[in-house]
């Protein structure tokens, strides 16, 4: 069967094919075309003149930059959450951490380097510790050093 026939017998298919499918199906398709294309939500900062807006891809960003020079953990994902008026809310770092790293201190210098990322971008003063909540968790573990 060559390739014109071939073409010629799926629009015959498609032309006697019914809308009741798309119908049935139009709904989920709009609704996986919307989760596909998620742009990045805008996060307020603060300069000394007024407002400052990133978005949240930009601010995560900065904070993997920041958790890269980590010997003993590496960010497998980093997520980020707004209030309404857009001022970040909650910071959730998952990272793999290599095997015998003693996790409770190694959360406490991620959570740390993130607020100081997030300071750093943002343009606050301080590292916004104790109002922006960042959440660590481990997602794995490693023997190979390599693997960070």
């Amino acid at each position: 069967m060559n390739g014109e026939r071939i073409l010629t017998e799926a629009t015959r298919a498609l032309r006697a094919h019914t809308d009741a499918g798309w119908i049935a199906l139009r709904d989920d398709v709009v609704a996986a075309a919307v989760r596909a294309f998620r742009p990045a939500a805008p996060v307020r900062g603060h300069l000394p003149g007024g407002e400052l807006w990133v978005t949240s891809t930009v601010l995560v960003g900065q904070v993997r930059a920041a958790l890269d020079g980590f010997p003993d953990a590496a960010a497998l994902r980093i997520t980020c959450t707004t209030t309404p008026d857009g001022d970040l809310d909650r910071l959730t770092v998952e990272v793999v951490a290599l095997y015998g790293t003693a996790l409770v201190p190694l959360a406490t210098r991620i959570r740390l380097a993130a607020a100081d990322a997030v300071a750093a971008t943002l343009g606050t003063a301080e590292p916004p510790v104790a109002r922006v909540h960042v959440d660590v968790s481990v997602g794995d573990v490693t023997d190979d050093p390599s693997d960070l």
